[in-house]
C-alpha cells in the first residue's frame, strides 16, 4: 500500500495516476484479498467515497495510506473513471496518450489499456465477486508475457483506422460490419508431404492460383458493397502470393475496408539465418499496409502425427482501436484445451478476435463452443470465425461439406452463420457507460 500511495502523491518522484492503476489491478488479482475487499464495503459507502476520491484526484491531493486501505475499492472506481474522463479523441491528442501505456510493477512489464465497449460487462463471470471487470470498467491491464511465456505486444490504431473506427464509436446505434469470407470455387491447397523427415506437412500454395485470385478479389468487392470495415479469410485459402496481391488491391481500390487477416499460411521468415517456416495470418490496413502478423501458437494434429512441418510462434498482437482491442488467432490457438492457450483469452482480455480456421465439422463446432464462453460466460468477447473444409485428408471421389465460418457478439447466447459464399455480420456496439460522475471541467494533467 505504501508503493501505492506514493504513485499517488503529486510530490513523490514516483507520482503516476496510470501506474496507481496498474498497482491496484495487482493487488486485486489476489483473489483473497478482493475477496476481503468485498466483504468490507458495501454500494452506498463506494458511491459515497468515489464522489470524495474523484476531487482528490482532480486537485492532484495526496491519499493517504490509511484512505487507500479503508476504501481501496471505491479508489479503484474513483482512479478508473478519473483516467477515462480525460482521455482526448485522436484529432486532440499526441500519438502517446492514444497508445496502450507500459508499466513495470513487482518486477513485471504489464500494459494498461483502455475498456470501451459496455459489452464487456454482460459475461456472467464478469458480474459475480471476485472478479477484477467487476470493478475495473473503463481499464485492463494485460501482462507484456503471460503465465507460459507468450509475448503480448500492444499496439494503438493509427490513420484511417484510428479514424474510421473513432467515427464508428461515436454513432449512437453504431454496428461493426465484419466480412466472413469463404471459397467454393474449385481452388484448392497444394501440400508439400515429401520435406519433412517425419512426414509432416507444409503448404506450397493454392491452385489454379488465377481462380482464388478472381475469388478473393469479388470478396473484397462485395464485402466493400455491404459496408464491411473488416474482412476475415479462413486458414488455408491465400497463398503468399494472394497475400501481395490482395495488398495491391487494397491499395488500387480505397473503400470501407479498413483491417483485412488474409487467412494463415506457411510462409519463410526470410530474416532468421537459417529461413524458419511458420503459419503466419497477417493483417493489412485498408491502404493495403502490413499491420502485423500473427505467427500460430498450436500447429494442427495430435501427438505430432499428421501436424504442420513449421515451427511455433510465441507472440500475441493486440491493436487497440476506439471500439475495443482486436486480436488475430489461427484455428487452434482459439480452441485447443492446451494450457498454453486455453486460458490466453482471460489472462489477456481482448474485445474482438479474427480467427482463420482450418478443419473438419468437430473443429467447427469446438470453436463454437470457446466462442460461446467467451461472449457470455467470461471475457465478454466478440468472435469472427472464418473456416474452410479440411481436404488434407480427402479420398478421391468424396464430397465434403462446405464449412464457411460464424460471428459470436459479447452477450449473444448463439452465433450467426454465414453462407456458403461467405457473407456479413453486423456486430451492434454499446458504448461502455460514463464514469460514475462528470469531474469538473477544468481537468489537470495526468502523468
Amino acid at each position: 500500500m505504501e508503493r501505492l500511495t506514493e504513485l499517488l502523491d503529486p510530490k513523490s518522484g514516483a507520482f503516476s495516476y496510470r501506474q496507481a492503476l496498474v498497482r491496484l489491478w495487482i493487488l486485486a488479482s489476489d483473489d483473497q484479498r478482493l475477496n476481503g475487499w468485498e466483504q468490507q464495503a458495501n454500494e452506498e459507502s463506494i458511491v459515497h467515497n468515489v464522489e470524495k476520491l474523484l476531487n482528490q484526484l482532480q486537485d492532484e491531493q495526496p491519499i493517504g495510506v490509511e484512505i487507500v486501505r479503508a476504501h481501496p475499492l471505491a479508489l479503484i472506481r474513483a482512479l478508473d473513471d478519473y483516467l477515462a474522463s480525460t482521455r482526448l479523441p485522436s484529432s486532440q491528442s499526441t500519438p502517446v496518450s492514444q497508445s496502450a501505456h507500459r508499466y513495470e510493477e513487482v518486477g513485471k512489464n504489464h500494459w494498461l489499456v483502455p475498456v470501451t465497449l459496455a459489452a464487456r460487462r454482460l459475461a456472467t463471470m464478469n458480474r459475480q465477486p471476485v472478479r477484477l471487470a467487476r470493478w475495473f470498467h473503463h481499464h485492463a491491464v494485460l501482462p507484456c508475457r503471460t503465465v507460459h511465456g507468450i509475448e503480448v505486444t500492444c499496439t494503438a490504431a493509427r490513420s484511417n483506422v484510428q479514424v474510421s473506427l473513432e467515427a464508428l464509436a461515436k454513432l449512437e446505434h453504431g454496428t461493426l460490419k465484419v466480412w466472413i469470407a469463404h471459397f467454393d470455387d474449385g481452388a484448392d491447397v497444394d501440400w508439400d508431404r515429401t520435406s519433412s523427415p517425419i512426414g509432416n506437412w507444409r503448404t506450397r500454395s493454392v491452385q489454379p492460383h488465377a481462380s482464388r485470385q478472381a475469388s478473393m478479389e469479388q470478396t473484397l468487392s462485395a464485402a466493400a458493397q455491404a459496408g464491411a470495415q473488416v474482412v476475415v479469410f479462413p486458414e488455408f485459402t491465400l497463398d503468399v502470393r494472394h497475400r501481395e496481391q490482395l495488398s495491391d488491391y487494397l491499395r488500387r481500390n480505397p473503400s470501407c475496408i479498413q483491417l483485412a487477416v488474409a487467412g494463415a499460411f506457411h510462409a519463410e521468415d526470410m530474416a532468421a539465418d537459417p529461413p524458419v517456416t511458420y503459419n503466419t495470418a497477417p493483417v493489412y490496413t485498408g491502404s493495403g499496409r502490413q499491420l502485423f502478423t500473427h505467427r500460430k501458437l498450436r500447429l494442427f494434429g495430435r501427438n505430432d502425427v499428421g501436424s504442420e512441418f513449421a515451427e511455433v510462434g510465441n507472440h500475441l498482437h493486440v491493436l487497440v482501436t476506439p471500439i475495443g482491442c482486436m486480436t488475430v488467432l489461427i484455428c487452434k490457438d482459439f480452441l485447443d484445451e492446451e494450457p498454453r492457450v486455453d486460458n490466453l483469452l482471460a489472462e489477456v482480455p481482448v474485445d474482438w478476435v479474427w480467427v482463420p480456421s482450418f478443419g473438419d465439422e468437430t473443429t467447427l463446432k469446438a470453436h463454437k463452443e470457446r466462442a460461446r464462453k467467451l461472449a457470455t460466460v467470461t471475457t465478454g468477447t466478440s468472435c469472427a470465425v472464418a473456416q474452410t473444409q479440411n481436404t488434407a485428408m480427402k479420398k478421391e471421389g468424396d464430397k465434403l461439406p462446405l464449412l464457411p465460418g460464424f460471428g459470436h457478439a459479447a452477450g449473444q447466447k448463439s452465433p450467426c452463420d454465414v453462407l456458403a459464399a461467405g457473407g456479413l455480420i453486423e456486430f451492434g456496439l454499446a458504448t461502455q457507460l460514463s464514469p460514475a460522475r462528470p469531474v469538473r471541467p477544468k481537468l489537470k494533467r495526468v502523468k
